[in-house]
């Protein structure tokens, strides 16, 4: 959750608007609407893993779609960011190793659970 919060702010934080041309307003828009959607969905998802996880335990179905989902989202953003790293100067570039770091143990935060959801399932009688 806190990482979506964090992303509502990160186009102020680097002064977005200040790189972006004015002859494409509609990439612009679009750089700001995805990201404002990746924030959305972030803290949505967590506020709903949250709920289930602290009032409403015995859906253990939605919290295993809900924990595979952001076990999927920060294995797919670990991934890329290995693959394609965010470009930084080079005084910079261990943020580069932070954030993929952030985005691994982020993957592991959730792999476990769903490991030990997904078991659980396994050892339940059949009817």
């Amino acid at each position: 959750m806190i990482m979506g919060l964090y992303h509502f702010y990160i186009p102020f934080q680097f002064n977005w608007g200040n790189y972006l041309e004015q002859t494409s307003p509609a990439i612009n828009w679009s750089l700001y609407s995805l990201n404002n959607y990746l924030s959305f969905n972030l803290i949505i998802l967590a506020l709903f893993l949250g709920r289930y996880l602290l009032s409403n335990k015995e859906n253990i179905e939605i919290i295993k779609v809900l924990t595979a989902l952001l076990f999927m989202f920060w294995l797919f953003s670990t991934l890329y960011q290995l693959i394609e790293p965010m470009p930084l100067p080079d005084n910079l570039k261990w943020i580069g190793f932070i954030l993929i770091g952030v985005a691994f143990l982020n993957t592991l935060l959730f792999l476990i659970p769903l490991i030990t959801l997904l078991k659980k399932k396994n050892k339940e009688p059949q009817p």
